[in-house]
């Protein structure tokens, strides 16, 4: 089954029109034609699924044939990271954060940070893909890009920062996330500054460990969502 995505599809829609880009994929390059069925998500839990009914003016019209909402998993886990210096390194990140389903992902400029700002438009497009291909229908958000400060006086759940500067840190394998919402915060590849420890120390943060070996800064997050990600399911059995 093909999925796409479509912020602006409706439950309420009888018909959806398929834009250009869309269209010329599904109609010129994979040959589909009238009566072909396949599924649109918002990216917030809508799966329309309808059949191709025309083709004029360059675009595709669907007829719906049934819709399905799903539920949003209650357990939610924000990535708060400092986006290492290769882009490539964030579109990979971003791409397997999305297939596994996190809620969302936000960009902090911390005081060893060696990128400074992120354009969102692309990777915004690879997260869709990413979407599309494992079949999600929840989107993760990506946030602009803001101060390791400002996120900390912001922040309202539980969070968790990682850091190697104690090695005597619990390992979050060993956390029991008893909040629905957790945040992990992952800093650049220098690690977090002392003064960036201590302030979110002083504001609730928990500092944890994620194991002995010295990881990539998206290798962390990954795994960091990855463990959370486990101990949640686990706790729910």
């Amino acid at each position: 089954m093909i999925l796409l995505y479509d912020k602006n599809i409706s439950k309420n829609s009888l018909n959806h029109e398929l834009n250009i880009e869309q269209s010329h994929h599904l109609y010129n390059v994979l040959r589909k034609r009238k009566g072909f069925e396949l599924t649109i998500t918002d990216g917030n839990g809508l799966e329309w699924l309808g059949k191709i009914y025309s083709f004029k003016n360059k675009k595709i019209e669907l007829k719906k044939i049934n819709l399905k909402i799903h539920k949003n998993s209650k357990n939610k886990i924000h990535l708060v990271i400092a986006p290492a210096k290769n882009i490539k390194r964030i579109e990979w990140m971003l791409e397997k954060l999305t297939e596994m389903g996190i809620a969302s992902i936000t960009p902090i400029l911390c005081d060893r940070s060696e990128r400074k700002s992120l354009k969102t438009e692309r990777l915004k497009k690879i997260m869709i893909s990413a979407l599309k291909q494992s079949k999600q229908f929840f989107l993760p958000e990506l946030y602009p890009m803001i101060s390791f400060e400002s996120y900390i006086q912001g922040i309202k759940n539980q969070f968790y920062i990682a850091h190697c500067t104690d090695k005597s840190l619990k390992n979050l394998f060993e956390i029991d996330f008893k909040n629905k919402e957790n945040s992990i915060l992952i800093g650049p590849e220098g690690d977090f500054s002392i003064k960036e420890i201590k302030l979110s120390i002083n504001s609730g943060g928990i500092p944890v460990s994620i194991g002995d070996n010295v990881l990539r800064t998206e290798t962390a997050g990954i795994i960091a969502c990855n463990i959370i990600s486990v101990k949640q399911q686990l706790e729910n059995i």
